[in-house]
């Protein structure tokens, strides 16, 4: 039984979310059994690339059903790749559904101006509706992106944190009771992603 499972989808920084968590917590470990996923206490789902073969592939292993289940009653945070998977579907490569854990789609993002996918450092703005000063420390660092698909539809009770892209409002941080969502990724943001992943680790979110 491991503390923390990061799930293996195929893709995605696997090592580099894997060191990032070692620095606060030792009992973790890399996997796609389903055992191993439901014996955990906190779960991690990682990823880059297409959401419709991330899904074909969880599938495949026999652990998408896990996954959606496990998070009933126990912390899941899920990283770039991983966030968007935590919506109802994607368009991407055509129509396919997700996990279904937070309401919204997730659809391309799309700009006359600025470049596609969107690869840079932003600062966070939080969502004034659900104003807590214990999330104000958000909005003083930047975070890495890279992405060209964004969740959009996002119930305001979901967006904890977004960031501009051009005139667009992005979802940065999703949230819905034990389930996290960062569109950017913690494991690449230096001291402040940092922050994020250990009090996932340590206290939830």
């Amino acid at each position: 039984m491991s503390k923390i499972v990061i799930i293996n989808t195929g893709n995605g920084n696997l090592l580099s979310v894997l060191r990032a968590v070692e620095k606060f917590e030792s009992d973790v470990v890399i996997s796609q059994s389903k055992d191993v996923i439901i014996s955990s206490k906190k779960l991690i789902l990682p990823g880059v690339g297409a959401f419709k073969n991330t899904v074909n592939y969880l599938k495949k292993k026999g652990i998408f059903d896990t996954i959606k289940n496990y998070s009933n009653d126990k912390p899941l945070l899920g990283i770039c790749l991983g966030m968007q998977l935590l919506f109802e579907n994607s368009n991407e490569f055509g129509m396919c559904e997700g996990l279904n854990l937070i309401e919204g789609n997730v659809v391309p993002l799309k700009s006359k101006v600025l470049k596609v996918p969107n690869i840079g450092w932003y600062n966070l703005k939080l969502n004034k509706k659900l104003s807590n000063s214990k999330f104000n420390f958000l909005t003083k660092n930047e975070y890495y992106f890279i992405h060209s698909y964004f969740a959009s539809n996002v119930k305001e009770e979901n967006l904890l944190a977004y960031y501009n892209f051009g005139e667009k409002k992005v979802p940065a941080i999703v949230k819905n009771n034990n389930i996290v969502g960062c569109q950017f990724h913690p494991e690449k943001s230096r001291e402040p992603g940092l922050d994020i992943i250990e009090k996932f680790v340590k206290n939830g979110f």
